[in-house]
C-alpha cells in the first residue's frame, strides 16, 4: 500500500520564521486572556467560601455564648459596655479567632487586623435593645435566641462596608434606619463583597454572605437584596 506523509522539512539551524513566532505569541496571548477570568473567578469563589466558613464559626460561637448566658446573644460596642462582640466571643473561637474575624475578601483586611477590628458587623436589631431612660423596653427584644419567632429567617451578621472605619468600635449596623433606602444599607454593609470584576456605582454587581440566627449562612446577590429594599422591606428586621 502506498502511503504518503506530509512533512515539513526544515533546514538545520534555520529556527522559526517570524510568521511562526508571531503565531505562537498570539496563541499564548489568547490562552492567557482566557485563563485570567477563570483564575479570577476561582479566587473569588475561594474567598467567598472562606468568608462563609468564618461566619459559620462565628455562628457556632454565638450559640455557645447563648448557652452560657441564658439564651442571650452578645451585645455590640453600641451599648454601655463599649466592648466589641468579637472579643466577647474570643474564648469560644479559640485559636481560630484571628483568622475568623477577618474576611479573606475584605480589601481593608490588614488595616482592620492591625486596628483590632473585624470584617463582620452585628445586626442592630439582635444586638441592641431599645429602652427608655428608665431601662424599659420600647420594643420587643430580639437578642434572646430561644425567643426568636423564626431564627432561620433572622439575620444576625453581615460583612462590613468598605466605607466604615476599621477599629473594634465599628462592629455593628444601624439597621433600624435601613428603611430610609439603599444608601443607608450600603453605608453599613457591603452587599457586593464577593464579585469578579469592577464594582458597580450602586454596589449591586456581586453578592455577600449572611449569617442567620439558626447558624446557617446564605450567599445573596446584591440585586436581590436591593429589590427587597425597593419594595419597602427592611431585610434586617426580624420576623414577628
Amino acid at each position: 500500500m502506498l502511503r504518503t506523509h506530509l512533512q515539513i522539512v526544515r533546514s538545520p539551524g534555520t529556527g522559526f520564521t517570524l510568521v511562526e513566532l508571531l503565531v505562537v505569541v498570539a496563541i499564548v496571548g489568547l490562552l492567557g486572556a482566557l485563563a485570567v477570568p477563570v483564575v479570577g473567578q476561582s479566587l473569588s469563589a475561594a474567598k467567598r467560601a472562606g468568608c462563609a466558613s468564618n461566619m459559620r464559626q462565628i455562628g457556632i460561637a454565638m450559640h455557645l455564648y447563648a448557652q452560657d448566658h441564658d439564651g442571650w446573644l452578645p451585645e455590640s460596642s453600641h451599648v454601655s459596655t463599649s466592648r466589641s462582640w468579637i472579643y466577647t466571643l474570643e474564648p469560644y473561637l479559640g485559636e481560630q479567632f484571628e483568622e475568623v474575624r477577618i474576611c479573606p475578601a475584605d480589601p481593608r483586611a490588614d488595616q482592620r487586623r492591625q486596628a483590632g477590628g473585624s470584617s463582620y458587623v452585628l445586626n442592630e436589631f439582635t444586638s441592641l435593645d431599645v429602652t427608655d431612660p428608665f431601662g424599659n423596653l420600647l420594643e420587643a427584644s430580639h437578642r434572646h435566641l430561644r425567643r426568636m419567632v423564626q431564627p432561620s429567617r433572622t439575620l444576625i451578621l453581615f460583612t462590613v462596608s468598605d466605607r466604615v472605619g476599621v477599629s473594634a468600635a465599628n462592629d455593628h449596623t444601624h439597621s433600624r434606619n435601613w428603611g430610609k433606602g439603599w444608601q443607608s444599607i450600603v453605608a453599613d454593609i457591603q452587599p457586593d463583597r464577593h464579585r469578579s470584576g469592577a464594582a458597580s456605582p450602586d454596589s449591586t454587581k456581586g453578592s455577600a454572605n449572611y449569617l442567620y440566627a439558626d447558624g446557617h449562612v446564605e450567599n445573596i446577590p446584591a440585586r436581590s437584596l436591593k429589590q427587597l429594599v425597593d419594595q419597602g422591606i427592611n431585610p434586617a428586621r426580624p420576623p414577628s
